[in-house]
């Protein structure tokens, strides 16, 4: 519990000398413009090509103090961005603090941390201390970038959708998962059809086995999921509330 609530009160004084930072004086934009070339250029060594183009294109828009959660090249070749979306996108995969592969292996298993991008969080998944998962997508390539001052950055295996795409899948995934829990009554009432189709019956030829129409929707599937993003949230803001108050 002790290492729990340790590793915990850590991230909150991360995240809250984050939001101090942003609150006071603005660095000057060749401080600024020299941290990001310099983490532009790890990446680069680390070969996330495509992913360092996207950063050049809103690189004015990035705020300092960031954490990049970055798809390799062959990912992103798959992932249909729009020049609109491109500054959605690099905040959906953006943590609000600079955190090395140390400071994020400390996290609880369960832990849900902001993103930039308004109203998306990211689930830690932590196996053992020795794995990491964000929304299920694995932590692969650690600490490429490292040299600046403002900025790290991390390879994943995966492109992570937004919050409404994964509750949508969730509640899909649920409807069509029910009428498989129905299938063994069919099978029942085709083993009493076939034996009682041997007894002597004059409605023998007609009768047949009515097809199997699976049950219908729960409303509750989709509620319990937003249910649940909205409470994950909610804690995270009360903790932070709590250690700045």
């Amino acid at each position: 519990m002790a290492s729990t609530f340790l590793a915990t009160m850590s991230l909150v004084i991360t995240l809250m000398m984050s939001a101090s930072s942003a609150t006071a004086a603005a660095p000057s934009t060749q401080m600024v413009s020299s941290d990001i070339a310099t983490t532009e250029q790890e990446m680069q060594r680390a070969r996330y090509f495509t992913f360092v183009m996207l950063v050049r294109m809103v690189q004015e828009k990035i705020p300092r103090n960031t954490t990049f959660l970055m798809p390799s090249d062959r990912l992103l070749s798959t992932a249909s961005i729009s020049e609109s979306q491109v500054l959605e996108f690099l905040s959906r995969h953006s943590i609000t603090a600079p955190l090395m592969f140390n400071d994020l292996i400390r996290l609880p298993n369960g832990t849900v941390v902001p993103t930039r991008h308004l109203g998306d969080t990211i689930t830690v998944t932590n196996i053992k201390h020795q794995k990491l998962y964000f929304n299920g997508i694995e932590l692969t390539n650690p600490d490429l970038c490292h040299l600046g001052e403002s900025f790290r950055c991390h390879g994943i295996n995966g492109v992570i959708r937004p919050t409404a795409t994964r509750r949508v899948k969730a509640a899909t995934c649920t409807r069509y998962a029910t009428p498989t829990s129905a299938a063994p009554e069919k099978t029942v009432t085709e083993n009493q059809s076939l034996s009682t189709s041997s007894l002597p019956s004059p409605n023998t030829s007609s009768s047949t086995i009515p097809a199997h129409e699976p049950a219908a929707e729960s409303p509750q599937s989709s509620d319990t999921s937003m249910s649940k993003t909205g409470l994950a949230s909610t804690t995270l803001v009360i903790v932070l509330m709590s250690s700045i108050f």
